[in-house]
C-alpha cells in the first residue's frame, strides 16, 4: 500500500513539474523596420527547422509544445539616429570613454543640428530609455509571466539592447533567460566579461569599426544578417544553429514551469529567508531560493520601553501573509516563535504585494517585503499557479 501512495505522489510530482517553454525572440539591428525584424526571425525560424545541424524539433512548435519563435522590434529612428543611439549604448556599458563618445557625436552632428547639440542628445536618450522599457515589458508580459524562458538570438545593435535588458532582469527572470549574440558591436554577451556564444565573421567591416569589439571567430562576408550570417556560402550559420540549441537545450534542462500547490516562507535563521514550493499538501517541498535579509541595529525606546525598528513596532503584528508570528511567556520572559507564511497563487501574491514587515529579535532588526519586483516577490511569482 506504502508503494503505491509513492508511485501515486511521484506521478503528481512529474506531472506538475514539466519544463518551461521557450519563446525565441530575434532582436534586429539599426535600420530594420517591423517588417524586416519579423522576416530575419522567419528565417531563422526555417533555419532551425530545415538546414541546421542541429535542428529543433518543428512537432514541439506552438501552443502546447516547447517553443515560440518570436521578435522584439529595435526601431530605427533614422541613419544618424541610429548611430549616436550606438555609441550612446557602447558609452552607458563602458566599452568607450565619455570624451570618446563626445567625439562620435559632434562629428555625426558636424554639419546637421550643431546648435542643438545637448537638446538633440537628451532627446535620443530619452527614446533609448523608452525603447528598453518596451522591449523589457514585452519578455515580462509575452514570456515571464506565462512563465516562459527567453532565448534572445540578437543581431547587431540588437546585442546592445539585450545587454542592457539583462541588467535590468530580477534574479529569477536572468535564469529563465538566455542570449546567442550575432554580429555583437558589444564586448560581452549578457555579463560582463563573458563572451559567448557570439558569432562574428571576419570579413564584417561594420563590426570592425567597432572599438573593443569581440573577435571574429567564423568566415564570412558582409554584415547583413541573411545575406551573411545565413548564407549557406559561410560558416556562420552552423554556428548560430549551434549556439541557439545549445541554449534552448540548456533553458529546458535548467528551468522548470512548477506549478505548486503554494509557497511556504520560512526564516531558518534569523535575517535569512528560505522560499519552498509545495507540489502537494503532502511532504513534497522543493527549494526555490533563500534570500539574505540585511540586519540594523534595534532603536531603543525609553517611552515604549522596548527595542522598536525605527518609528515602527512590527514584533507583536500578526504579518500572516508573510509569516505567521506566535509568542508565549514563561519565568516572565518573552518566547517569539515565527510560523510559516503561505501564498496559493499570483493573484493571493498580488493581493499581499502592498506589504512590508519590519521584524525585531535580539534587538536587530530585518525587513521583509512582498513589494512586486523585489526578491520574494520574483521568487514566488515565478512558482504560483497564474
Amino acid at each position: 500500500m506504502k508503494k503505491i501512495l509513492l508511485i501515486l505522489l511521484l506521478t503528481i510530482v512529474s506531472l506538475d513539474a514539466k519544463s518551461c517553454m521557450t519563446d525565441i525572440y530575434f532582436g534586429n539591428g539599426v535600420w530594420n523596420d517591423s517588417d524586416s525584424a519579423e522576416k530575419n526571425m522567419l528565417k531563422l525560424r526555417r533555419h532551425m527547422h530545415n538546414r541546421a545541424f542541429t535542428p529543433l524539433d518543428r512537432e514541439k512548435e506552438g501552443e502546447g509544445g516547447d517553443y515560440n519563435f518570436k521578435y522584439t522590434h529595435n526601431p530605427s529612428h533614422g541613419t544618424i539616429y541610429d548611430l549616436i543611439e550606438t555609441f550612446w549604448q557602447l558609452k552607458e556599458s563602458g566599452q568607450i570613454t565619455e570624451q570618446d563618445f563626445h567625439s562620435y557625436y559632434a562629428g555625426l552632428l558636424s554639419s546637421r543640428d550643431g546648435k542643438h547639440y545637448h537638446e538633440r542628445l537628451q532627446q535620443i536618450i530619452n527614446t533609448y530609455n523608452a525603447d528598453i522599457n518596451t522591449m523589457l515589458n514585452q519578455y515580462i508580459d509575452s514570456s515571464f509571466s506565462q512563465k516562459h524562458n527567453v532565448l534572445l538570438m540578437a543581431h547587431s545593435q540588437g546585442n546592445l539592447f539585450g545587454n542592457k535588458i539583462y541588467t535590468l532582469l530580477s534574479d529569477a527572470q536572468k535564469k529563465k533567460f538566455r542570449m546567442v549574440s550575432v554580429a555583437t558591436p558589444a564586448n560581452h554577451v549578457m555579463e560582463e566579461n563573458q563572451i559567448s556564444p557570439y558569432v562574428t565573421a571576419s570579413g564584417d567591416l561594420v563590426i570592425k569599426s567597432i572599438p573593443g569589439h569581440l573577435d571574429a571567430n567564423v568566415d564570412g562576408i558582409g554584415h547583413a544578417f541573411i545575406g551573411t550570417y545565413l548564407h549557406s556560402s559561410f560558416g556562420a550559420r552552423t554556428k548560430i544553429a549551434q549556439d541557439v540549441k545549445s541554449a534552448y537545450d540548456d533553458l529546458m534542462q535548467t528551468t522548470t514551469c512548477t506549478e505548486y500547490k503554494f509557497t511556504r516562507v520560512t526564516m531558518p535563521a534569523y535575517g535569512e529567508l528560505k522560499i519552498e514550493g509545495r507540489v502537494t499538501y503532502a511532504n513534497f517541498d522543493e527549494e526555490i531560493g533563500t534570500i539574505a535579509l540585511e540586519q540594523r541595529d534595534a532603536t531603543w525606546s525609553a517611552s515604549q520601553n522596548k527595542y522598536i525598528c525605527g518609528d515602527n513596532d512590527s514584533k507583536y503584528k500578526d504579518a500572516g501573509p508573510i509569516f505567521g508570528h506566535n509568542y508565549w511567556a514563561s519565568n516572565g520572559a518573552r518566547h517569539d516563535k515565527w510560523l510559516p507564511g503561505t501564498i496559493e497563487s499570483k493573484s493571493i501574491l498580488d493581493s499581499r504585494s502592498h506589504i512590508t514587515d519590519d521584524i525585531i529579535l535580539n534587538q536587530k532588526c530585518v525587513t521583509v517585503s512582498l513589494k512586486e519586483g523585489g526578491e520574494l516577490y520574483d521568487l514566488i511569482e515565478a512558482s504560483v499557479s497564474p
